[in-house]
């Protein structure tokens, strides 16, 4: 099994000279069995660049794939209206996203194709596309992929994957906030509010099933998004630190961490410090510590 970074931002896209060597689109996993099969994790705007892959190597020919989303916010769900094989007739697209959020994942995604914004509407695309719920805590199969969802602290909530197939594993942890300061319940409207003993019940209870649902995985993608004096300005926003995803993965006993949704505003230079200063970090507390960049491909189980 092999995973490839078709993105790596958050928040919004930001290509240019600034982000050439580590990319500007924003969240997009592909993860490949050894047979070929593939899912998608997310639908940012990297999700562009792999569907022209994927019609370039598939010839046109109308297929079935499976695109499992962490959450609807913007970031991560873009790129569907660019997703060449849509466009293809009898294709069919499984789209997957939690249960918190498939009531309004159709409308979400019809509404970003609304006249407004986008030539053609969802109804009208060739492709057939469907929409499954997923909960945190029960597995279900893509081919030959075990998934697992599981439950993490975001605005309006979102959900991680761990697959595995081929004898390893690989889990997608994009977006998290740590789970200390701020719950994120499924509707933050009045900024930041103080814990009840309820809500540090309920962190404490989320961070201990990542932690088991994470529990000696070969490769973790993780939403390293802020630095930490990063964070303590903006910990409301949901994102996670370097920091705080090395001690998860450390306790878990995971090998590689591959720091992701990266910052818009890290450019290059700042990327290669963050990237050099944590892989020190990482030797230190045995974990292997990998900085996404677009276009990466990384064999899970293989040494980084």
């Amino acid at each position: 099994m092999d995973i490839t970074f078709w993105g790596v931002r958050g928040s919004y896209p930001v290509p240019g000279a600034a982000t050439v060597r580590y990319g500007g689109q924003t969240s997009c996993v592909e993860v490949r069995a050894d047979s070929g099969a593939r899912v998608i994790l997310d639908a940012g705007t990297g999700l562009r660049a792999l569907g022209q892959r994927i019609s370039r190597t598939g010839g046109g020919v109308p297929a079935r794939h499976h695109i499992l989303l962490s959450h609807v916010h913007w970031d991560h769900i873009q790129g569907l209206p660019f997703f060449e094989p849509a466009y293809v007739p009898g294709t069919q697209i499984a789209v997957y996203s939690s249960v918190a959020a498939a009531d309004e994942l159709r409308p979400v995604i019809a509404g970003i194709t609304r006249h407004e914004f986008f030539p053609m509407p969802l109804e009208s695309v060739p492709a057939q596309f469907e929409f499954h719920e997923v909960e945190p805590g029960l597995g279900f199969t893509i081919d030959e992929f075990q998934v697992m969802p599981i439950a993490l602290n975001h605005p309006f909530g979102a959900v991680g994957y761990r697959i595995t197939a081929d004898g390893s594993s690989v889990a997608y942890i994009a977006d998290t906030a740590p789970f200390t300061e701020v719950l994120h319940k499924r509707h933050f409207l009045n900024g930041l509010e103080p814990l009840t003993n309820e809500d540090r019940a309920t962190l404490g209870q989320l961070r201990a099933d990542l932690v088991r649902s994470l529990r000696d995985c070969d490769t973790v993608v993780y939403d390293t998004h802020f630095l930490p004096h990063e964070y303590e300005k903006f910990p409301h926003y949901g994102h996670s630190t370097p920091d705080h995803g090395l001690e998860i993965c450390a306790e878990s006993g995971v090998r590689c961490l591959v720091l992701y949704h990266h910052a818009p505003s890290h450019d290059d230079d700042m990327m290669d410090d963050l990237a050099a200063d944590y892989r020190q970090k990482g030797a230190a507390a045995g974990v292997d510590i990998v900085t996404a960049r677009e276009g990466m491909v990384l064999a899970v189980g293989a040494p980084a």
